[in-house]
Formats: structure tokens, sequence, C-alpha cells
């Protein structure tokens, strides 16, 4: 049964977003969760998914595309989707420039390409040091869908802080 609340006229009305149990999961982890779906799926279809005739850099670079279309397509249309009045979700956005234009996929593209590319160095260099991935503990290869997802998830959380300090000083001295 869901929670009520009351309206202007001082009646009792059901809350639309309190009706199933996955209502009570806070947003922001089902943002994050969409996330690490994407990167890992998208990581799977690329390393796991294409024949051997494939090298490395090809790999990365249709793990990227495939990345930047699920991020465009579907993430961030699922973050618009579930913000509303009482619980905002623009903050998840990866940039805030308006849908449905090039420059939007073009910022899409760009967001990916670098958190890629700096998941990819973070994960050359932690293997160099003599560290062990999650991939190296379940199936001996140092490139696995998990560490790419958390270390994707861990840029993404700090591009997103980033930005929203940078616009908070903006609006300040603005």
């Amino acid at each position: 049964m869901s929670k009520k609340s009351m309206n202007n006229d001082g009646e009792k009305r059901q809350n639309p977003y309190l009706i199933d149990k996955l209502a009570k999961i806070p947003a922001w982890l089902k943002i994050e969760f969409l996330k690490f779906w994407a990167v890992g799926m998208a990581f799977y279809l690329t390393f796991f998914g294409l024949p051997v005739r494939f090298d490395y850099l090809d790999r990365m670079v249709v793990f990227a595309l495939i990345l930047i279309l699920a991020m465009e397509y579907l993430v961030i249309p699922v973050i618009y989707f579930m913000g509303h009045e009482e619980h905002p979700t623009d903050f998840y956005l990866p940039h805030h420039i308006k849908r449905k234009s090039i420059l939007s996929f073009l910022g899409s593209a760009l967001y990916v390409a670098i958190i890629v590319t700096l998941s990819h160095f973070i994960v050359t260099w932690w293997v160099k040091l003599g560290f062990k991935t999650i991939g190296d503990v379940l199936t001996e290869s140092p490139a696995d869908p998990f560490t790419f997802a958390f270390l994707f998830l861990i840029l993404d959380l700090a591009w997103l802080f980033l930005r929203y300090f940078i616009h908070k000083l903006c609006v300040k001295k603005g």
C-alpha cells in the first residue's frame, strides 16, 4: 500500500512515487547502478564479444563508441525521466547541453572518451605497479568489466562534484 499525503484541499491522496518497493531505493543509487551496468555491458560486448582479429586499440574504440551510444540514448534519458519536482536528478547528468541536438551527442562523446582514456591509463598503471585488479582475482585477466565499471563510476562522481563546485564558484562570483 502506498503512503498518503495531503493535497491543498486537505484531502488525502496517494503518492505515485511510493507505490512499489523500488521507490524506496534512492535515485542516486539507481542512477549509479545504471551507469555501472552500461559500462560493464559495453566492456563485455566489446572485449568478450568481438573476434580475436581485433587488437586492443580497436576494442577500446568500439568500447567507447558503444558506451557513447549507451550514455546518450539509455542513461541520460533515464536520468531525465527519473527526475521530478521533489527529487531532481539533474545533478547526475554528465552535461547540461540541450537534448536531441548534435552538441549533446558530442558532449557525451567527449565525456565518455575522457573517462575511458583515464580508466585505461589507471588500469595500465595499476597493473604495471604489480597490483591486482578485480579481473585478476576472479579470472586471472587484468581487463574485466567490473574494474572498468568501478573506475568509470569513481571518475564519473569526481566529474559530477567538480562540475558542481565550479558551478557554485561561478554563481558566487556572478
